[in-house]
């Protein structure tokens, strides 16, 4: 066992900027802060955290990773890492292809750190209790490990670790690469629209391959964008084209008497496929696509809405999934059941891709990560990536540039 970092060393402040700070109930001065996912930047796991340990704001451990864990589930036909933000959401949002391997409980998606932090009180004073610990099991305490910003959670993370090597893909790399064009519908699940929508750019096989990765012995990829929305992808996603797709025209609001009916978005008719009348299949070979333009235009770069707090934009890069099951466009979960009695409304049973897709994509992790490594900290500085038009990729199979 290494030696304890005095809690007192770790408790300085290491210089940088703080999120925000308020005032507790007794008068002490809080931290207030999150760089995860942004639909728990009020998290209060992570606010106690901060306040025990007031150097880590604003870092990687400022984050649901410092407690949560991601798994491997199966599907009938597949095996495949789900990283730990959409691990976590599987237990309020089941997936039904998923037959095994699923989280049934949140506790279920903690590490050791989380989970020994939950069963000393889940407070600040239960971070101050397993200081000394060493969670993971890697022979560094929890203090230590923090002090020098690794994961008290995970093996694979300690103290003196070299960073996993990464390779930069520059827009000019990107864009010179092989063109290839989809016309294809994105699905939605919640959202009161569909769109059917022509993305350009590069398959994802050939992005890899031109980065010099060798995929042999992965196991998945996952695509990160840089507000802490990450989703998996499997070998076989990436090496094999999808079904063709299907077309079903008329279901804009202008096709009906009742504007409202409508529910489908389409773009100019010159990017949709010359001859595709309504119930056709589409002629264009559908791909797993890092995509920069759509309907014609590259899209704008992705930035953090400072209002909404999430993600705004498409680009520069966007990963662009197509349906595994063609079929026909149907209503957000939240706008059915309708009376139009039209068959449109909301069927789970339908394959909904577009929130399969990951928009302002920053980095590509290939699964699994090497030992001995640590992971890239894509968090911090990720939509300067963004800005640069740069993608970094990392993990197995990457030997850097």
């Amino acid at each position: 066992m290494k030696k304890a970092v005095a809690l007192g060393i770790v408790l300085a402040v290491a210089g940088l900027a703080v999120a925000g700070c308020r005032d507790d109930d007794d008068g002490t001065s809080l931290y207030v802060s999150s760089r995860a996912y942004k639909g728990h930047e009020a998290d209060v796991d992570m606010n106690n955290l901060v306040n025990v340990y007031p150097s880590l704001v604003g870092t990687r451990l400022d984050d649901c990773q410092t407690c949560h864990k991601g798994g491997e589930v199966s599907e009938t036909s597949k095996t495949y890492t789900v990283n730990p933000c959409s691990y976590c959401h599987l237990v309020a949002n089941p997936d039904p292809d998923i037959i095994s391997g699923a989280p049934s409980t949140y506790h279920d998606t903690l590490n050791p750190y989380g989970a020994d932090y939950m069963s000393h009180g889940r407070d600040r004073d239960a971070l101050e209790a397993i200081h000394s610990l060493d969670s993971d099991g890697d022979g560094y305490e929890n203090g230590w490990e923090i002090h020098y910003v690794r994961y008290p959670g995970d093996p694979d993370s300690m103290p003196g670790q070299p960073s996993a090597p990464t390779y930069t893909m520059t827009w000019t790399e990107i864009a010179s690469l092989p063109f290839h064009s989809q016309f294809l519908l994105m699905n939605a699940h919640k959202q009161a629209f569909d769109d059917y929508a022509r993305y350009g750019g590069v398959k994802v096989k050939d992005l890899l391959s031109a980065a010099g990765v060798n995929l042999t012995g992965a196991t998945s990829i996952t695509v990160i964008a840089p507000d802490g929305f990450a989703k998996d992808y499997t070998i076989s996603e990436i090496d094999n084209a999808f079904p063709y797709g299907l077309y079903d025209d008329g279901l804009a609001p202008g096709d009906f008497a009742d504007p409202n009916q409508g529910f489908v978005n389409y773009p100019p008719a010159d990017q949709i496929p010359s001859g595709l009348a309504d119930m056709g299949t589409i002629p264009d070979e559908p791909w797993l696509l890092i995509a920069y333009r759509r309907d014609g235009a590259d899209m704008d770069v992705s930035y953090l809405d400072p209002v909404s707090g999430k993600i705004s934009g498409e680009g520069p890069y966007r990963l662009i999934i197509p349906q595994s099951t063609p079929g026909s466009p149907d209503r957000g979960s939240k706008y059915s059941p309708t009376t139009y009695a039209d068959g449109y409304d909301y069927d789970e049973n339908k394959d909904h891709n577009a929130g399969k897709c990951v928009k302002g994509v920053a980095a590509i992790r290939i699964n699994p990560m090497p030992s001995g490594y640590e992971e890239f900290d894509w968090k911090n500085g990720g939509f300067s990536i963004l800005e640069d038009k740069e993608l970094i990729i990392y993990g197995h199979g990457v030997t850097g540039n």
